[in-house]
């Protein structure tokens, strides 16, 4: 993002812009350790200062670039580009032999790797200082191994104006002038500010050499509306003024004199200026620069605090982990514990439940045994009441009276009930508390019921009819507020009803 910011800066011409976009990008790829990026802008910052005219900077960045190349062989590719930059600036400053050296290396690399892309920017500039030197045709051979060679349209153009240059230095000026007429047009060309003033500016100098003045100057005029920077648009005011001195306008010479003069304080105030600048995006990137330091601290620290706070989490977690895992265990012990106790709570129960039927049943065993024992006494008596020897007999009937009574006495009830009790100890106190209106003859046929009598034995024992019985069982229900056929189950439930 920074990158495309800065690169649309230079289209522009906002070089300061550019500078301040291409610094960032490169602060934060050096932070991120991202090699060729770094690289990359490394040659933008360079190329940038030089537009500025700030030549020192712009060495030293295309120096570092080419550090970075050197230790990183899979960015080999730029090296003759920035070997290429380098040249430029030795150029700049005239020094043709020094930036003949770069420009060779740059060339060669490029030609071993047969990249004519590489190849061109170059071939383009050793062809410009072979004709400052003068040796023409040295100058055209390095043009024709490039030219209609690269997928570039601009450096193409390029190479046809400097090969075009080439023939107008010679002296082949109809040549030169059609060379550059074929491209003039061409709206590729137009669109390309810079190029296109090489080419009006050569065809400025041709209409010169044929004397066509007015053409020169149109020429020249056109070429610098279309110079880029002051260095170029001097150039282009010292040729109008020597144009127009040649056709003896001196005071339009003169003009464009004072146009170079306020040229050159333009110049020097704007390398003033942009050297100025270029310290204030210094200061701007510094400031950046100690921003992202201080948000790195910041993050630093924050990614340290959440560790801390991460192991905490995870200690206390395993803490709680353990005090939960040793709470369950205790839990399963505990359910474990209360499990076999009720089932030894269960099993005593029951031991004592059988205790107790079997105890009951004796005790059933026993009163029938002695209701039938009664029943048979009574039968007998009954008997012998209807003898007529017995009834003349006063002793017999005495005995036979005091027999009556004996079967008739309720000792044997409360014998019953005390052994009764002792078997079944919470039956008649749950009887009792539940059912206060029930009568001792009413407990009695529940204690036979209880006992699992059936009601013709009760009815024996009573000695009542079994339709009797029946009424008896009806009547008991009814006061317990129940129905008849489910008295058994309900008593059976008050001898513990806490099961």
């Amino acid at each position: 993002m920074l990158k495309t910011k800065g690169d649309k800066a230079i289209v522009s011409r906002d070089y300061l812009d550019a500078l301040e976009y291409y610094t960032k990008a490169e602060i934060l790829a050096e932070k991120n350790d991202w090699v060729e990026e770094s690289c990359t802008n490394k040659i933008d910052l360079g190329r940038t200062y030089n537009l500025l005219s700030n030549y020192g900077e712009a060495l030293n960045y295309y120096q570092q670039a080419l550090q970075i190349t050197e230790k990183h062989d899979e960015l080999e590719e730029k090296v003759p580009h920035i070997l290429n930059g380098i040249g430029n600036l030795y150029w700049n400053e005239k020094d043709y032999d020094t930036a003949m050296t770069y420009f060779m290396k740059a060339y060669n690399i490029a030609k071993e790797k047969k990249s004519y892309n590489e190849m061109t920017p170059p071939a383009i500039n050793i062809a410009d200082i072979y004709n400052e030197w003068g040796k023409y045709d040295e100058a055209r051979r390095y043009i024709d191994e490039i030219l209609d060679k690269t997928g570039s349209s601009r450096y193409n153009m390029l190479a046809r104006i400097e090969y075009a240059e080439s023939l107008y230095r010679e002296g082949r000026i109809a040549e030169a002038k059609n060379m550059v007429d074929a491209i003039k047009d061409d709206p590729e060309l137009i669109s390309d500010g810079n190029t296109y003033m090489f080419a009006l500016e050569l065809l400025s100098k041709i209409y010169a050499k044929q004397n066509k003045l007015d053409l020169a100057i149109l020429y020249a005029n056109k070429a610098l509306e279309n110079a880029p920077i002051l260095v170029d648009k001097m150039y282009l005011y010292q040729q109008i003024s020597d144009l127009h001195l040649s056709k003896q306008n001196c005071t339009a010479a003169l003009k464009y004199k004072d146009s170079i003069l306020i040229i050159k304080d333009s110049l020097s105030s704007t390398i003033s200026r942009g050297l100025f600048e270029t310290n204030k995006v210094k200061l701007k990137v510094q400031e950046y620069q100690n921003e992202v330091r201080l948000n790195k601290e910041k993050h630093d620290a924050e990614r340290n605090l959440f560790i801390v706070l991460l192991c905490s989490g995870v200690v206390l977690f395993y803490f709680i982990y353990r005090g939960l895992q040793n709470r369950i265990v205790k839990q399963k012990q505990q359910r474990v514990i209360a499990e076999n106790e009720k089932r030894i709570s269960d099993l005593e129960l029951q031991d004592l439940k059988n205790n107790i039927a079997e105890k009951n049943r004796n005790l059933s065993a026993k009163t029938l045994y002695l209701s039938g024992r009664n029943e048979l006494i009574e039968e007998t008596i009954n008997a012998l009441a209807q003898l007529p020897e017995v009834s003349k007999s006063k002793e017999v009937t005495n005995y036979i009276r005091t027999l009556k009574g004996y079967i008739k006495t309720d000792s044997g009830w409360d014998e019953f009930i005390a052994h009764f009790e002792k078997v079944n100890p919470e039956f008649l106190k749950n009887l009792q508390q539940k059912h206060p209106q029930l009568t001792p003859q009413d407990i009695r046929f529940i204690c036979y019921t209880y006992m699992n009598l059936g009601i013709k034995e009760i009815s024996a024992i009573l000695s009542i009819t079994t339709e009797a019985g029946k009424k008896r069982k009806q009547r008991i229900a009814k006061k317990m507020g129940i129905e008849s056929d489910d008295l058994h189950e309900y008593i059976l439930s008050l001898s513990h009803p806490a099961i």
